[in-house]
């Protein structure tokens, strides 16, 4: 262990810092705002602004806007989009979280995400793409399609290539029809859509290439991925850019070299020899790194505040601010690098 740390700090160190030539990105955030108390979002929206944020990762829940049939809820998503619309952030929806009465599971018979089955007729997945996207054209215009839908907790029963494919081109030819100019994103992969997450019991590989072979290569504009490197092997962002990188290549291998790719999640949990400082290290070398890469186009850092300890693991040390709205030292990393741009 002591090793692997010591390897760990070289790696982030050998990296540095972005210089200021570094090509740019388009810089962004991830925060579960729809999921947020309302008397804390007007500060972690002003705090984006301060960070220079660009852009901000969202979810509009399809089990939030519609938890029963026909009963649409829109109050708490209006209130978010128009507070980060007045401080002009752009948004990436992410479109996602199936209500128990369209998958058909029973929630207190599921283990972990229940909101992560896919549904059972995609004309109501269409219909609730349809609502959300007419009601919101004119301040969102980047739309991603679910998320991490190679992997076991977030696409059940089982991560099913041709089945989500399905669905992404239902969700490419609805959006278009509302907003051609609108920006269709393919669900962020787990790691890099090729290797299998090291992390889950479920080895899922070349998931990526499943959707080029199932016909979805025309159904999307932007590859996104996931490149976590959390463990202390193989660890640091230049592991980080070859997962990157050999995205890349299956990209161009399906005559999509012409598409940007982008990263809406990647950080680091500070804890289990991890500190602040390093996570610090880890960020520039990151965006460092994968500024090397012109396929490349945008970079969202996961996330904005941590999550309380109570709902997920790690994530409770990975955000820019702590849960009592400390700014920690990454925050001003990322206003530094972010304002360079």
């Amino acid at each position: 262990m002591k090793v692997s740390l010591v390897l760990l700090m070289l790696c982030l160190i050998a990296a540095g810092n972005c210089s200021a030539g570094q090509r740019k990105l388009l810089m962004g955030v991830n925060h579960d705002f729809v999921w947020t108390e309302d008397a804390d979002i007007p500060a972690l929206v002003q705090a984006m602004k301060d960070a220079h944020v660009q852009s901000v990762r969202i979810g509009i829940r399809w089990v939030t806007v519609e938890p029963e049939r026909g009963e649409w809820r829109f109050d708490k998503v209006d209130s978010v989009v128009k507070q980060i619309r007045a401080a002009k952030i752009d948004i990436l929806c992410t479109l996602m979280s199936v209500p128990a009465w369209a998958s058909g599971v029973n929630p207190k018979e599921v283990k972990g995400f229940w909101d992560t089955f896919a549904p059972r007729d995609i004309s109501d997945w269409k219909e609730y793409v349809r609502r959300v996207v007419s009601r919101y054209k004119n301040d969102i215009r980047y739309w991603e399609i679910w998320n991490e839908e190679n992997g076991e907790d977030f696409y059940k029963p089982m991560p099913d290539a041709v089945a989500y494919t399905g669905i992404l081109k239902s969700s490419y030819r609805t959006i278009k029809s509302i907003d051609p100019k609108a920006t269709v994103i393919l669900g962020g992969l787990q790691m890099n859509g090729i290797i299998p997450n090291p992390w889950s019991p479920i080895k899922v590989e070349n998931f990526l290439q499943k959707i080029y072979d199932a016909g979805g290569g025309a159904y999307f504009d932007v590859v996104n991925i996931h490149p976590y490197v959390l463990s202390n092997k193989n660890e640091g962002p230049g592991y980080c850019a070859k997962l990157t990188r050999d995205t890349v290549e299956v990209m161009k291998k399906n005559g999509d070299a012409h598409k940007p790719l982008w990263v809406t999640e990647t950080g680091l949990p500070t804890g289990n020899g991890v500190t602040e400082q390093m996570q610090v290290e880890h960020f520039n070398g990151i965006c460092s790194e994968l500024g090397k890469i012109p396929e490349v186009k945008a970079l969202f850092w996961f996330a904005l505040r941590d999550y309380p300890k109570t709902i997920c693991g790690g994530e409770d040390s990975m955000g820019m601010i702590a849960t009592d709205g400390r700014r920690k030292p990454i925050f001003e990393a990322y206003k530094k690098l972010a304002g360079a741009r």
